[in-house]
């Protein structure tokens, strides 16, 4: 009996040998799990773009900046001089952090009173909103403490007031609520496994079963087969996308601030590139067992590189760079700047250029690489 159970232990060992891409998936997958786990993953959130309102312009202001800036969690990236300026600075993405001092904050701290500071978190993500808020609350008693020590030493009250107030204030998450967080996110990840599984299974399939060959024979054209595989898959997200807004909107009060025709526009943009790393992979499955394979390969960096759950600040730079040439990384900045901060094309343009340049590329790849497929 164990001479037999042998045999075929070691027949499944050819086997696998065998089948390089299966090896390739037992072993890269967890290789993959561990670099991204281990390397790119990081919750400590640095270098945070910052956007200064400073009203009083006085050294005061400027020395609590440079507190804020001495942490390394917060960049100065834009001055701005008006509150309509700063609002745009954060509805645009080009600060996570307002920084508003008033007219009044040097004049009330050198007359012993409180002078307020306002500090504004984009909230569309908690775990960097958190970080934001616990930094700016820390750099503020710092400078309590600070200041406090200058009124006693020159003779002031002997019980002064506090010389400054941090007045936190997060935006478009007030609450910080982890399902208006990652329930945009959560659907451009299954835009993405919907649209690569399917349309790699779809021409998998029928090449699994030997009907290709008997399909292309008729007089369908490449791309008419290619638009009837494809435009299931495209109606198939959308509705997977509008009954995940439904739900969310019942259940978990997750509401779309911006224009909902915006929002499905930017989808079916998203969903181009992303069919074509499906077409790509169908290329180069033999069988829908490799096909699911290569999918999930593909896939578990989108997830994890792209922003969806841990804030991509906060990545090496070389898996920050990897994370640009994802799909799934633009289109969440997009679908959260609709849906969270309600705000239009002229907000997010650059990532919409990013996604057409990706389509371009991966469509090229794809055909290229089905040219190849049939030589």
């Amino acid at each position: 009996m164990w001479n037999r159970i042998k045999a075929l232990v070691w027949k499944e060992f050819l086997q696998l040998r065998r089948d390089r891409l299966t090896l390739a998936f037992t072993l890269g997958m967890p290789l993959m799990q561990l670099i991204i786990f281990g390397m790119a993953i990081n919750y400590d959130v640095k270098h945070m773009p910052a956007a200064v309102l400073d009203e009083s312009q006085s050294q005061e202001s400027r020395s609590f900046v440079d507190g804020l800036v001495a942490t390394q969690y917060f960049d100065v990236k834009v001055v701005v001089r008006s509150e309509q300026d700063l609002r745009a600075a954060l509805d645009r993405g080009r600060a996570q952090v307002g920084v508003w001092f008033p007219p009044e904050y040097a004049r009330r701290i050198r007359s012993g009173q409180t002078g307020e500071v306002m500090i504004l978190v984009d909230g569309s993500s908690p775990t960097t909103a958190a970080s934001a808020m616990a930094t700016a609350q820390g750099v503020g008693q710092l400078r309590n403490t600070q200041l406090l020590f200058d009124r006693m030493g020159y003779g002031g009250a002997a019980r002064p007031v506090m010389p400054v107030e941090v007045r936190i204030r997060p935006w478009y998450n007030p609450d910080l609520r982890s399902p208006t967080f990652i329930v945009p996110g959560l659907v451009g990840v299954i835009l993405s496994m919907t649209s690569i599984m399917f349309a790699a299974n779809a021409i998998v399939r029928e090449k699994e079963r030997g009907t290709l060959d008997q399909v292309l024979v008729t007089p369908v054209t490449p791309f008419e087969l290619f638009s009837g595989k494809v435009i299931p898959v495209v109606v198939m997200a959308y509705a997977q996308m509008t009954v995940l807004f439904g739900v969310a909107h019942l259940f978990f009060r997750v509401p779309v601030a911006g224009s909902v025709l915006l929002l499905y526009v930017m989808a079916g943009l998203f969903l181009i590139p992303m069919l074509g790393i499906g077409i790509a992979i169908s290329t180069k499955a033999q069988s829908q067992g490799q096909s699911a394979q290569l999918s999930m390969l593909t896939f578990l960096p989108f997830v994890f590189l792209s922003g969806y759950i841990f804030p991509r600040e906060g990545m090496p730079l070389p898996f920050y760079l990897l994370g640009e040439i994802m799909p799934l990384t633009h289109f969440i900045i997009i679908i959260r700047a609709i849906v969270l901060r309600g705000v239009g094309l002229e907000a997010f343009w650059p990532e919409v250029l990013k996604l057409l340049g990706l389509a371009a590329l991966i469509w090229t790849l794809a055909l290229r690489s089905m040219k190849r497929a049939e030589a």
